[in-house]
């Protein structure tokens, strides 16, 4: 599952984040279930393009950025080098704090997880939430396939759908936002 984007897939992201940031990635974390004191895990976290925006919601909480490329968080830690309420990791095994977050988000990641390893990830983003957190994803609309498996490991363990809707995103197309509740 290792993976490093290549500098121009990093200028291509960071180029997208300046002339689109508004309108792609803080549309989304503004949707986020924050109150200002909440731990939120962004899940595959990139170069921090909806962390940016999501920090700014956290003046009492704590967000964590977690990737699986030293790259992508190197570039996430240039992003948010403003914020002291951010740790960064690096996704070597999956080991996640049982029931330490009160938000997970994705943000057009899941579709780039082969399903193998989907079947490994979504239990243990469930495990991670506490009890009543909330699971936050989007992914490409065409991505059906992935999105309804998806949806069915995030059932199987303990998450309860509670909203989903498809949004319109400039220069990315439909995309399919989902919440879940941890029982």
């Amino acid at each position: 599952m290792k993976y490093e984007p290549t500098r121009l897939e990093i200028f291509l992201t960071r180029l997208a984040f300046l002339l689109y940031g508004k309108y792609v990635y803080q549309a989304f974390a503004d949707r986020l279930p924050l109150e200002g004191g909440e731990q939120v895990l962004d899940f595959g976290c990139g170069m921090g393009t909806v962390a940016y925006y999501a920090a700014k919601k956290l003046p009492h909480g704590h967000l964590t950025c977690l990737d699986i490329s030293k790259r992508w968080l190197n570039a996430c830690c240039k992003t948010l080098r403003g914020y002291r309420n951010i740790s960064f990791l690096l996704w070597e095994c999956p080991q996640l704090t049982s029931e330490s977050f009160d938000v997970v988000y994705c943000h057009f990641v899941l579709h780039d997880i082969s399903e193998s390893e989907l079947e490994r990830v979504i239990p243990e983003l469930a495990r991670s939430l506490r009890p009543g957190g909330v699971f936050v994803f989007r992914e490409p609309f065409n991505e059906t396939k992935k999105i309804s498996l998806i949806k069915r490991l995030a059932e199987q363990n303990r998450l309860l759908p509670k909203d989903s809707r498809i949004t319109d995103i400039p220069m990315m197309g439909n995309a399919l936002e989902c919440v879940y509740i941890k029982q």
